[in-house]
This record gives structure tokens, C-alpha cells and sequence, in this order.
């Protein structure tokens, strides 16, 4: 056995890279990939003859896939990112791997993969299980993933000291064999885990557990992915890892690494005496047993700069002391300008939300983000049909304006507003240097534009337009100025919805006024029509009356039926009869038997508008 198990890590470090990782294109579907990864997959599973570290690098290969365009390492898929697209039920075989790819990527130069430490402090850092690894022209040539690095572990002896409990993950996500793989694949999206223990109860009414009896893995839904199965119907029991493999609280380590090599797998469950459920161990938990030999390494370090101090001590404090006064000038600085942002940043957010007027607000914020980034123009584009733009607000230090301009940008379509929608930033140091299609660049060429940077403004769900911060010049924005629009668009995101639903309520308010008014208006023309129609309807009754108890001639009114609605005064002499006592009778009762025929084919074709005329009828006296 080595004698220097830190120095025979670093020396065997390159061992780790896997070489020709699964690589695809940006127009590559979702689908496609899984099927690449899944491929590989079968691939390890056929050929149990090789060896060990060529199954490792196998399975490494497996769990993600790199997207390059143009020998550049532009994004990449894990198997987490699967699993969180089939918990959202994407059309895989339809959605391009460019709207769903992890980006921008974490990667690591060859030449600085020296340290097993800082290479797995990098994933712990950045919480990631994959980084590519590139030449010094960013070319991709390997990956390195925390299966490729558990090989390094097998010559430490560090691994027989820790025990399981030590590193062991005891809160563990558990689900029924009755649950559906949608169910599974939505538990470890939300949670972020990759996998999830498949558990039935246990023990005793006084002292209940749950019993470990499957496992679903992230690599699982890839393959399920790859099958096309249907994950709402599928139950968690009909495709479950099982049994599983356990071990107890007090193994070591060096146990659960040959267990994980024997059985080809990545987890062991840790079950207790009576079989209960107390925790998992991943290969993440046996990459954290080595944070301690970080002190083995700077022991190292330390020896290595004595010696050197021994005959250049003088010399090296005096540079140190240079380098240090430098540093700590140059971070006082940054603190200082970050405070500065900071706090105009803060005056700016106060600035925006205590506004409801829209323009208020755009105005502020281009003002105040050119003074704070001290740049040549910041505008604010606003979207309109088929996604041309508006100019609705600038500051700028140039004499062309453009407020008020339409940019007609060509280029842009419904699949940029939806990456933009998704909170997208364009930051282009120099547009000469940069991919993009020419007539993006002449567009940029036109209204003074050399490097940029474009942050989408979001009013709810909705794209409303974008801030559009620019240079004549070639620029190298800093981490920090992004970060601070970034801020900035969230603010003005909430003061934009703040302010269109103020501004809308104010439209209600005077949409329903006007209402109002035009109600009172056609009220009183209605009163005034109503009082004129009452008026001309009593002039006529007083006609009426008057015609009815001053004519001399006997007058009967009947209804269509033939029933007698009035009678004048005349007409009840005549007849023998009160004028009440006429009103309800019909008016057959009026007239002899033998006329009736005549009387009433005259009364029907009166009724029905035939003619009218004159007849000369007989009557009934009450007495008879």
C-alpha cells in the first residue's frame, strides 16, 4: 500500500476523466437524448465482462448529455433535469434540448485537474454531479462526475475509519408502492433528490416504522423515459429496484464502496436491527468523508512553502506584503463600489414601487441605471403585435434619440420570447466577436450599438418588453452589473404589474362612471319620454270619456272574444241594463237567436281585418 494515499490520489486524478461523453447538438429533441443516454446504459448492463473502472466510466457516461455547438460546451442534461421534465409532463420527443439545458455550464480546464479536493469541493460548491472538462481552447474532452471519481477512493484508508452513521443522509424521501411514476418523478423534483425509497409500514402499534422495499432512481426515469411509458399509470411497485441492498449504522465506509462496486449500484439503503428504515448512503456521502484530508493537503502545501521560506523568507514576505496591500486595495474598492450600487440600487427599487405611473417608472429607471453604470445609452423596448418593438423610454448620451422608434427586429421569434420569458439575459461584450445572425447585427450596427446587455421586463406571466443596456464601445460587463439588472428586472416586474393593474382599476373606475352617466342620461330621457307618452295617454282618455258619456248613439267596446269590456250610458238606457251589469257579457246575448249566424261571420271577419261595414241588427231589451 502507498505510504502517501493523498499524493497517489493526485498523481491518478486524470484516471477520473471520462473520455467521449454522450454529445449532442442544440436542435436535438429531449427525447433523442434519453435515448442516447439510455443506449449507453444498455450498453453496461450488456457487458458485465469488463472491468470495473470501465463500468464506472460507463455509467458515468450515462447519466447526462453535452450540448456543444461549435466545439464549445454551450449546455448540459442530467438525469435530474429528465426527471424534473417528466414530472411536468413536456412532450419530450418535441422540445428542443436548447429550452430545457442547464447553462451557462460549470467546467474545469484539463490542465488545472491536479486536486482531488478542489475538484470535489467544486461539485459540492455548485451542487452538481457532472463537469465537463476542456482543453485551453474550451474544446470538450472529458467529463468528470461523482461515479468517475469514487474509483480514486478505493486506496484510502480513510474509508475504513468512517463509519456509515457518520456520513449517512437520515432524512430519507419515501413513498407507497401504490404511488404512480408521475407521483415519484414530481417528489424529486420538488425535493431535489435523486432517488426515493420505496417503504411499507412496519413494527408495532407502539412503536411504528417504515420497512424499506424498493428504490427509484433518477437513472430509473431515464430509462422509463426511453421506453415511453406511460408514468401517470405505471405504480411505483411494478418497476421498483427490488429487494434493496442495506447495510448497518456501524459499517464502514470501505464496505459500502465494495458493496456499490459488487452490486453495480450507487445507493445502499441503511436499515437497522428489525429492519427499520434510518437512512441512505449515496456516492456524494463518500465523496464528503474526504473534506478532512483538505488538512493533509495544506499540511503538504505548508512543508513545501517552509522550505522555500528557509532561503527566500525575506524576499517572499515583502512580495506577499505588496500582494496583500494590492488586494486588499483592490477589494476595498469593489466593496466600496458595490456599496455604492447597492445602495442606489436600493433608492432605485424605493423610487419604482412607490410610483403607480407606468412612464414614471421607466423614466427613473433608465436614468438611473446609466448613471449607476455609468454606460451610453439605456432604453426600454416595448413589445407590441407579431413582437415588434416600441422605444417607450431612453437616457442616453448620444444626439440620436430613439423614443418613439419602432425597432422591427426580424430575428426575433416566438421561441427567443419564450427563452426570454423564462428570465433569460443577453450580455454581448463585443457583437463582432459574439454568434449572431447578420441581420441581428446589422440592426445593432444601426442604432449604435457595439456590446450590450438585453434583461426581459415580465408584467405577471406575460413578456412585456425588454431593458436594453448598450456601448459604442466593446465592454467586459462584470458578474456584478448583471446581477444587479438582474435585481432590477425583478422590482420592475413587480412595480410594472403594480402599476397596470392601478392603471387598469382607474380605467374600470372611469369606464364605470362614464357608465354611470350615460344611465342617468338615458334615465332622464327616459322620464321625460315616459311623462310625455302620460300625458298624451291622458289627453286621449279624456277624449275618450268624453266621447263615450256625451255621444247620444249607443256605444259597446268588446274584446276579440266577443266579451264586452265598457258600455256608455246611452247604450245601458237602451238596453234596459246598469253599465256594470253589460261589462263581462258576450255579445250574443245581446241579439235574437236567428241573427246570430249573420252577426257572428260579421264579427270574424271583422276580427281577422276583412273588411268592415255597416249591419243592421236587432237587439234585446232585458225584458226580452
Amino acid at each position: 500500500m502507498c505510504s502517501h494515499p493523498v499524493s497517489c490520489v493526485h498523481a491518478n486524478l486524470a484516471a477520473a476523466t471520462v473520455q467521449k461523453p454522450i454529445v449532442v447538438s442544440l436542435d436535438t429533441t429531449v427525447q433523442a437524448a434519453i435515448a442516447a443516454m439510455s443506449g449507453v446504459r444498455a450498453q453496461c448492463s450488456s457487458d458485465r465482462s469488463q472491468s470495473p473502472d470501465n463500468t464506472l466510466h460507463l455509467e458515468a457516461r450515462s447519466s447526462c448529455v453535452v450540448v456543444v455547438e461549435q466545439d464549445r460546451v454551450v449546455g448540459i442534461l442530467t438525469e435530474r433535469d429528465v426527471v424534473r421534465l417528466s414530472a411536468q409532463q413536456h412532450p419530450l420527443d418535441q422540445l428542443p434540448i436548447a429550452q430545457v439545458m442547464t447553462q451557462p455550464v460549470i467546467t474545469l480546464r484539463e490542465s488545472d485537474l491536479i486536486d482531488l479536493f478542489t475538484t470535489i469541493n467544486l461539485l459540492q460548491q455548485h451542487r452538481i454531479r457532472h463537469v465537463p472538462i476542456v482543453d485551453d481552447q474550451d474544446c470538450l474532452i472529458g467529463l468528470v462526475t461523482h461515479e468517475s471519481l469514487r474509483q480514486l477512493t478505493r486506496p484510502v484508508d480513510l474509508l475504513r475509519l468512517r463509519l456509515v452513521q457518520e456520513v449517512m443522509t437520515s432524512s430519507v424521501l419515501c413513498a407507497s408502492p401504490d404511488s404512480s411514476m408521475l407521483e415519484i418523478a414530481r417528489l424529486m423534483t420538488e425535493r431535489r433528490v435523486s432517488s426515493v425509497v420505496i417503504t411499507v409500514p412496519g413494527g408495532s402499534a407502539d412503536a411504528p416504522f417504515h420497512r424499506a422495499v424498493g428504490l427509484l432512481t433518477e437513472r430509473d426515469l431515464v430509462q422509463f423515459q426511453a421506453l415511453e411509458l406511460n408514468l401517470p399509470t405505471t405504480l411505483a411497485r411494478e418497476v421498483m429496484s427490488s429487494p434493496v441492498f442495506t447495510i448497518t449504522p456501524t459499517e464502514s465506509l470501505w464496505t459500502v464502496q465494495k458493496v456499490m462496486e459488487q452490486q453495480w449500484i450507487r445507493r445502499v439503503i441503511v436499515a437497522g436491527e428489525q429492519g427499520e428504515l434510518l437512512g441512505i448512503v449515496t456516492q456524494s456521502s463518500l465523496l464528503q468523508a474526504f473534506n478532512p484530508l483538505e488538512l493533509y493537503n495544506l499540511a503538504e502545501v505548508l512543508e513545501k512553502k517552509v522550505n522555500r521560506l528557509e532561503a527566500e523568507r525575506i524576499s517572499l514576505l515583502e512580495i506577499r506584503a505588496a500582494e496583500l496591500e494590492r488586494q486588499v486595495a483592490e477589494r476595498t474598492q469593489t466593496i466600496q463600489v458595490q456599496a455604492e450600487r447597492d445602495r442606489l440600487m436600493a433608492g432605485l427599487s424605493s423610487q419604482i414601487l412607490a410610483s403607480l405611473d407606468v412612464q414614471v417608472i421607466l423614466d427613473t429607471t433608465v436614468r438611473q441605471v446609466r448613471r449607476i453604470l455609468g454606460c451610453d445609452r439605456v432604453n426600454i423596448w416595448r413589445f407590441e403585435a407579431e413582437w415588434a418593438n416600441v422605444v417607450v423610454a431612453e437616457s442616453t448620451t448620444s444626439d440620436l434619440s430613439l423614443i418613439g422608434e419602432h425597432i422591427n427586429d426580424t430575428c426575433f421569434r416566438e421561441t427567443q420570447a419564450e427563452i426570454y420569458r423564462q428570465g433569460r439575459i443577453r450580455v454581448v461584450p463585443d457583437i463582432y466577436a459574439t454568434e449572431m445572425s447578420d441581420c441581428h447585427r446589422d440592426m445593432l450596427t444601426q442604432l449604435q450599438t457595439r456590446a450590450k446587455i438585453l434583461v426581459p421586463l415580465c408584467c405577471g406571466d406575460q413578456l412585456w418588453g425588454l431593458l436594453n443596456v448598450t456601448e459604442m464601445q466593446p465592454r467586459d460587463w462584470q458578474p456584478t452589473e448583471v446581477e444587479f439588472l438582474r435585481s432590477l428586472s425583478t422590482q420592475l416586474a413587480i412595480a410594472l404589474q403594480q402599476a397596470t393593474r392601478h392603471q387598469q382599476l382607474q380605467d374600470e373606475i372611469h369606464d364605470r362612471q362614464q357608465a354611470e352617466l350615460e344611465l342617468a342620461r338615458l334615465n332622464t330621457e327616459l322620464e321625460a319620454r315616459v311623462a310625455e307618452r302620460t300625458a298624451e295617454l291622458e289627453a286621449r282618455e279624456a277624449r275618450y270619456r268624453a266621447l263615450m258619456e256625451g255621444a247620444s248613439d249607443a256605444i259597446l267596446l268588446t274584446n276579440t272574444e266577443g266579451y264586452l269590456i265598457e258600455a256608455n250610458q246611452t247604450a245601458a238606457d237602451l238596453l234596459g241594463y246598469d253599465r256594470h251589469e253589460l261589462v263581462g257579457m258576450h255579445f250574443t246575448q245581446l241579439h235574437p237567436p236567428d241573427t246570430l249566424p249573420t252577426l257572428t261571420q260579421a264579427f270574424e271577419a271583422l276580427i281577422n281585418r276583412e273588411h268592415s261595414g255597416t249591419l243592421s241588427l236587432e237587439f234585446l231589451r232585458r225584458g226580452g
